[in-house]
């Protein structure tokens, strides 16, 4: 299937303007919110380390349940219903910023509103496109997709940055919520795509089983286990400690957002590689690449010139959006369609878990030690993490196509781990 009988299908194109639209408001959203918590009377780094973790937790906690309900009630119905209801809770975030009366704990209160719909969100919009699309054409359909959602990221940015300095973060936080109305409508158009599980097994069965199913495939197991701290390091130093580091030496939020504009742009080049490229060991060339996370956290603990840091940027985005396509089309077509979304679940929770911490402790961390060592430490971190990932075989043995599940249980765990 040529990206012209993408276009074709009509369900398709509702899914690829649906994740354009709401990538947009994805853009503007954390740069809105980072910007508008620390111009709040009072508010420091740890305050908006804990509007963020507030939204977090509760992502990891639904997780599990969200691959459960995705499953049986069907994925696209959960996107849709998701981003419908969710449309309305930022909406009332960005009412508060609007009249005034946003204080940390309302808004944390309602990230954590919005991290229970995400946890909802995430298995579910996981396992949707081989819903859409034949299995023998998922990788393209899942690298057009990220491109979609990358034209999203690039423009949203911008105009956040544009908006949050003109206007402040109320209005670009409304843009935000209408996004996700706009983005639900579309996929609830195409809802009857996606086919009910029922097992006949409680939650709890399907909770077991799915758990199985993803232990069973050690590699998957390794690279969540790995990117359960890079995510952690990431989110700490994209999401509190830049926000922080453009005040004080790249302008505030146009600075942050030539940052984060750049980074959009290398993963929109990564998605249209990710749609070509063919990688005989998929999983090993996306670890490797993985290693410019740590090279741009070293360009921000020196608080290096804005041109160079956005460089680096390009190239992590570049790299991180190549992984993803090909994480993705490894994972949807070697696990079973039946528990697709429940193993999506899983990955997103272990990549996701530690996620909380990094922000909750970026924000005393720059208190206690300074922005440089901050970064410097996460750099550390993330690259350790990455070369640890890289000693186990699984990795290394891994090739394109379907492989084959490992035994079951805690020994699907390689010791070199």
């Amino acid at each position: 299937m040529s990206g012209r009988d993408l276009v074709r299908n009509a369900n398709y194109r509702r899914l690829f303007i649906s994740r354009t639209v709401s990538n947009f408001g994805n853009g503007i959203a954390p740069i809105a919110l980072a910007f508008g918590v620390l111009a709040l009377p009072g508010a420091s780094a740890t305050s908006l380390s804990l509007v963020l973790a507030a939204q977090a937790v509760p992502v990891i906690l639904v997780l599990p349940f969200g691959g459960v309900v995705a499953d049986r009630l069907g994925r696209a119905r959960v996107v849709a219903t998701t981003d419908i209801v969710l449309s309305a809770v930022v909406m009332t975030t960005a009412i508060l910023f609007l009249t005034g009366l946003a204080s940390v704990p309302v808004l944390a209160a309602l990230g954590f509103l919005s991290g229970i719909l995400n946890g909802l969100w995430y298995p579910a919009m996981g396992g949707l496109v081989p819903d859409v699309v034949p299995e023998s054409h998922i990788q393209p359909a899942n690298a057009y997709v990220s491109v979609a959602q990358n034209v999203g990221l690039i423009v949203g940015t911008a105009t956040g940055g544009l908006l949050v300095a003109a206007f402040g973060s109320g209005i670009a936080i409304a843009l935000d919520a209408l996004t996700f109305l706009t983005a639900g409508l579309l996929v609830l158009s195409f809802r009857h795509v996606s086919q009910r599980h029922e097992s006949g097994e409680s939650m709890v069965g399907d909770l077991t089983h799915g758990w199985r199913v993803f232990v069973s495939f050690r590699w998957v197991v390794v690279v969540v286990l790995a990117f359960s701290v890079i995510v952690m390091v990431l989110r700490g130093s994209e999401e509190v400690l830049g926000p922080v580091l453009a005040n004080e030496e790249y302008g505030g939020p146009r600075g942050w957002a030539v940052v984060l504009g750049f980074q959009s742009v290398g993963l929109l080049i990564g998605a249209f590689v990710g749609s070509r490229i063919r990688i005989g060991r998929p999983i090993l060339f996306g670890m490797l690449i993985t290693f410019t996370l740590p090279a741009w956290l070293v360009m921000l603990a020196f608080a290096a010139p804005l041109p160079l840091v956005a460089a680096v940027s390009f190239l992590w985005g570049l790299a991180i959006e190549l992984f993803m396509v090909l994480w993705m089309t490894a994972l949807q077509t070697n696990v079973p369609r039946e528990a697709l979304s429940r193993v999506s679940s899983y990955d997103a929770m272990g990549s996701l878990m530690f996620g909380p911490i990094g922000l909750a402790l970026a924000g005393p961390l720059v208190a206690a030690v300074g922005l440089q060592a901050a970064f410097l430490g996460a750099a550390v971190i993330a690259a350790l993490a990455i070369a640890a990932s890289l000693l186990s075989r699984s990795i290394w043995r891994l090739r394109s196509g379907p492989a084959e599940a490992a035994p079951t249980g805690w020994d699907a765990v390689e010791p070199t781990l």
